[in-house]
């Protein structure tokens, strides 16, 4: 109850309107906002206006977008949890904004959520991850990982993309796995632009992984056909790794995309199904918020409910008015906005 009255707080500063926003600063102070670092990441930390601390924490990971932490939609989440009377920071790993998720975000997601539950003003050496998209997978490996299981109160998690390899077929052959039968799924391109350079920057460094991923983020996000460029690129040139990565990445048969990908050198393959969180789902024993796009765009709902069903921890959350992680105006968005008011409402008691 008391974290349903304060909601409604932070939902008034969020929006941060003339006449709401004035009324949650009343209420609740003036939000104080910083530009920050933890863990050596760009950060934004959002701290309550009233008291001294140390306050609940939630750690917020952006999607794949340009603006990375600086998205307005996100900053405002993080005023609203602060007016709500939580520690609110938004942290941005390397390579998020540019549509990478790679091996080498997720430590550093790892790093950044041990940095804020030592800080002195964290409450009960504890806190809750908030990701968006690519953002949230990430926050889901966190909850995995041994050094931070009891150190992760909740996790919320909207559209989170769980099986990096089952994506890797999908945008490469139109087709998903279903238990023994493979079902059509066309995602849009620029999730398939997104997995291309994801696998291209789990490449050890070296001139091929340079020249690839040069090519790959030099296109438009949302371009048309990110691969056709791989299908033509001249391997000659390219080393074992770098070439059975364009390999898979330009196959369009769905009966050979299998032993393509058994044919990745070891590191490289170890390192994409590194990002998977359905491979670590039965680890996380923080509570999880599945909120999930009954439609969505690029992630199949097969993908959420292969993780619920693995995740003894998990509750999903279906909204019929979501696109990915936009929402729409539809005749369901009412009854979707009471389902998320409760996933809210558990986020900030958990926390």
């Amino acid at each position: 109850m008391r974290a349903q009255a304060r909601l409604p707080l932070g939902f008034a500063a969020a929006y941060d309107g003339p006449v709401f926003g004035g009324i949650a600063r009343v209420l609740a102070g003036n939000v104080l906002e910083g530009d920050s670092a933890v863990a050596g990441l760009p950060a934004f930390v959002y701290r309550p206006g009233r008291g001294s601390g140390p306050w609940p924490a939630i750690v917020l990971f952006p999607g794949v977008t340009r603006r990375g932490r600086s998205h307005p939609a996100l900053r405002a989440i993080g005023r609203g949890l602060a007016a709500a009377g939580r520690l609110a920071i938004i942290v941005e790993p390397q390579g998020l904004p540019l549509g990478e998720l790679t091996p080498t975000a997720r430590e550093q997601a790892r790093a950044a959520v041990e940095a804020v539950v030592s800080r002195p003003d964290v409450s009960g050496g504890r806190t809750a991850l908030v990701g968006i998209s690519g953002g949230a997978t990430l926050a889901l490996l966190c909850a995995a990982d041994r050094s931070l299981r009891n150190r992760v109160s909740l996790v919320l998690a909207l559209a989170p993309l769980n099986d990096v390899s089952e994506a890797i077929r999908y945008i490469t052959t139109n087709v998903r796995r279903s238990g023994d039968m493979v079902m059509p799924f066309a995602p849009g391109d620029f999730f398939r632009l997104v997995i291309a350079r994801s696998v291209i920057s789990c490449l050890e460094p070296g001139d091929d992984r340079t020249a690839l991923r040069s090519h790959l983020l030099a296109l438009e996000d949302y371009g048309l056909e990110p691969l056709s460029g791989l299908r033509t690129w001249p391997r000659g040139g390219l080393g074992d790794p770098a070439r059975a990565a364009v390999a898979l990445l330009s196959n369009e048969e769905p009966g050979r995309f299998d032993g393509l990908f058994a044919a990745l050198p070891d590191a490289l393959r170890a390192g994409v199904e590194a990002l998977s969180p359905l491979a670590v789902a039965d680890e996380i024993t923080a509570p999880v918020e599945l909120v999930v796009a009954r439609a969505d765009k690029y992630i199949p709902l097969a993908d959420a409910t292969s993780f619920a069903d693995a995740c003894p921890t998990a509750r999903l959350t279906i909204l019929e008015s979501l696109t990915h992680v936009v929402p729409t105006v539809s005749p369901t968005a009412v009854r979707d906005l009471a389902r998320l008011d409760y996933v809210l409402v558990r986020l900030l008691a958990a926390s």
